[in-house]
């Protein structure tokens, strides 16, 4: 590879960037420029990096950007930089000493997919390795499997049908090319990982996950809806209109209507959805207050 870009979106979280940098600082392969499109409201991104990051290229973007439009800022950079494959990281994300090396060694095989590590969960060590959608019964993402089961270790990359967020997924410059950018105006925090990766598939693009590569995941600072059961019910509703929570109706519904198999029925998926998390909401705040 000739040149490898990193991207990663900071949102005044810089206490988050700076693990995650060092994550990257202490990797095996050395080779790439890292972007941090910081799109904060504070100077402390901004101050943190001119003072511990020099190498680090900060790129300024405005508080109005979300997920999808910081992303899309950083990929441009990169492309315009001659990038012949971007690294999408959130800043909560903590790649492991030797998965940028995999991922590399494995996209040098197959330049034209999409290659992702496995995600674990720093709180409890929950695997996401092969994910995937049921839109007709009002499930954008199926978690699959927390753990890595026998027949998964025998390969070192494997088929997915879909790949989660920008948490190290290694995206060749072609795809862009081919199937666009982020959607930030329909879709401009969460959803816009799934549409892209969904619109890549639609396109005959491969989705990958290394099964030897790993990045930790912190929640620490995540969705609204995160845990619902912590949730009075104001908050609760609150969840189904506020953009940082990934149950918002306005991007579940622009989700749904861009993927689900029968388009004219779409909003019965977002019912579906719906009811299902308010069902979630009332079992498990009872089980809160037990």
């Amino acid at each position: 590879m000739n040149k490898l870009y990193i991207v990663i979106t900071d949102f005044n979280g810089f206490t988050q960037t700076r693990r995650c940098l060092d994550a990257l600082n202490a990797s095996t392969y050395k080779d790439f420029t890292v972007l941090v499109v910081d799109h904060g409201t504070t100077d402390e991104t901004r101050i943190g990096l001119e003072n511990e990051y020099p190498g680090v290229i900060r790129i300024s973007g405005s508080s109005s950007l979300w997920w999808a439009g910081a992303n899309n800022l950083g990929i441009h950079f990169a492309l315009e930089g001659g990038a012949d494959a971007i690294m999408l990281v959130n800043n909560d994300c903590y790649v492991v000493p030797d998965a940028i090396n995999i991922l590399v060694e494995l996209f040098e095989k197959h330049p034209h997919g999409i290659i992702a590590p496995v995600q674990r969960d720093c709180r409890n060590g929950d695997l996401t390795i092969s994910p995937r959608s049921c839109f007709l019964f009002g499930f954008p993402t199926l978690s699959g499997p927390k753990k890595m089961m026998p027949r998964m270790e025998m390969y070192d990359l494997i088929p997915v049908k879909l790949i989660v967020g920008g948490r190290g997924a290694l995206i060749s410059t072609q795809v862009f090319s081919r199937i666009g950018m982020f959607d930030e105006t329909r879709l401009p925090h969460y959803g816009a990982d799934h549409d892209f990766y969904l619109r890549a598939r639609n396109q005959d693009v491969r989705l990958y996950v290394a099964t030897k590569a790993m990045v930790d995941i912190d929640y620490t600072c995540t969705t609204l809806a995160n845990n619902p059961g912590s949730l009075n019910f104001a908050e609760f509703l609150q969840s189904l209109m506020n953009i940082r929570s990934h149950r918002n109706l306005p991007d579940v519904t622009s989700l749904f209507s861009a993927h689900y198999p029968i388009r004219c029925i779409y909003l019965l998926g977002v019912s579906l959805y719906t009811i299902r998390y308010f069902l979630i909401y009332l079992v498990r705040r009872f089980c809160y207050f037990l």
